[in-house]
């Protein structure tokens, strides 16, 4: 393998750690603290000089604050002469504003790729990226890293898949489901949704397939304030579904998502550790599965 260094972001420290430790390697010595004005100070103690430096930092939570700390590393990086520096961003933050939805509105998913080259980033892993539209934003290598193989394998472990079916959620995430269905080797179904055009609120109306007497395996990339999957799971529960598991990449869990989704039809939310997800904002129908072997593998390659 490459002469290689392994720097931690402060968004997710605990995967930055397994990461390491899958490629044998200790944490390098980087300090990050803030002024009493609350800017963020970087200082590497690690010699990279020559060295390849993957720095690890998912843009969670206070997205705006760790995008500035991941830029401060990579501009350090390239003047402590490091040989190349590759971030590898689990959640890229920002990537659901792909495009101008209204005029006037910033592309910030665009302006952070930007933000990621200039601060000396020769290139970027990713996982479960939210849209494909993001890609053609950066001018350095990315890499996309899927997680059907990790979620399937925890999924296998919980439930027998003879009698399941996996149901897109909606047209989104139509060829996201279909990848999944066709790893597990399963029937899909469809949802048909209709959005109320005074209120904006989205509901399901009908099932394209069949969800009756199956156990119902929803795969989406987010699970953000848990509304969407809590009434898909109440639809499928009055049309005769059985368990219902939901499967998702990046656990944003934001607002009082955790507590909602744990009275929610669904019997189990499986979801990766791209995003810290504090303790407290965990219940008993979570599992947690770790990316750190897709990211170790992936980096393995360089």
């Amino acid at each position: 393998m490459i002469d290689l260094i392994v720097l931690s972001g402060t968004s997710n420290p605990d995967l930055s750690k397994q990461v390491a430790r899958a490629l044998k390697l200790p944490l390098g010595d980087i300090e990050i603290t803030r002024f009493i004005d609350n800017e963020c100070r970087v200082y590497i103690k690690e010699n990279v000089e020559g060295k390849t430096v993957i720095v690890i930092q998912s843009l969670s939570a206070v997205a705006d604050q760790y995008l500035v700390e991941l830029c401060l590393i990579g501009h350090a990086l390239k003047s402590l002469k490091a040989k190349k520096a590759i971030a590898v961003i689990p959640w890229l933050g920002y990537s659901k504003q792909d495009k101008e939805f209204r005029k006037g509105e910033a592309v910030s998913a665009q302006l952070v790729a930007k933000f990621i080259e200039a601060a000396g980033f020769d290139g970027v892993i990713s996982v479960e990226l939210h849209s494909e539209n993001v890609l053609p934003y950066f001018h350095i290598p990315v890499i996309e890293l899927r997680t059907e193989s990790v979620l399937l394998t925890s999924l296998r472990s919980r439930l027998s898949l003879e009698h399941a079916v996996v149901v897109s959620p909606d047209k989104g995430g139509k060829s996201r489901s279909e990848r999944f269905a066709r790893s597990a080797k399963l029937p899909i179904a469809y949802l048909v949704k209709k959005r109320d055009l005074s209120t904006g609120v989205v509901t399901v109306v009908d099932i394209e397939g069949a969800a009756d007497e199956k156990d119902v395996i929803i795969f989406d990339d987010i699970i953000n304030t848990g509304a969407t999957a809590i009434r898909t799971s109440q639809f499928l529960r009055v049309h005769g579904a059985k368990k219902i598991y939901f499967l998702a990449t990046h656990a944003v869990l934001a607002g009082n998502a955790s507590e909602q989704l744990a009275k929610s039809h669904i019997d189990q939310v499986i979801v990766t550790d791209t995003i810290a997800i504090a303790k407290k904002r965990q219940f008993p129908k979570l599992s947690i599965v770790s990316v750190a072997p897709l990211l170790s593998d992936a980096i393995k390659t360089l």
